[in-house]
């Protein structure tokens, strides 16, 4: 049996690099939504469009993709990743709905399939 003292964790923590500690936070930092939204907006005002959502959406599955990598037994986690996809996917299947050319065009700059 080992045990870890307190020093052992601040220089495994150390070792790590900034993307490594945002990946285990599962949230998207300060500045990467704005960055997303500024990507896919449709107007200066837009902040809430669906492909918006469906972008932030994407990115946020994206970082819970590394994350499962690091930790394949985090179940809990899977199910909130679970509930994003079913989000996303009613939220293509409305934009599909509402505007085909915005769809594809949403599709094709996220890289997603179809």
């Amino acid at each position: 049996m080992s045990s870890t003292s307190a020093g052992d964790t601040e220089r495994k923590m150390g070792d790590l690099k900034a993307e490594d500690v945002a990946v285990g936070t599962l949230s998207l930092s300060q500045k990467e939504p704005s960055d997303v939204v500024k990507q896919f907006q449709r107007n200066s005002q837009d902040c809430g469009s669906p492909e918006v959502q469906i972008a932030l959406l994407t990115r946020r599955l994206e970082i819970l993709t590394k994350h499962f990598g690091k930790f394949p037994k985090d179940h809990h986690s899977r199910k909130g990743m679970m509930d994003i996809i079913s989000r996303r996917k009613r939220m293509l299947q409305y934009l599909k709905g509402e505007d085909v050319a915005r769809y594809r065009s949403t599709i094709s700059a996220l890289g997603l399939r179809k």
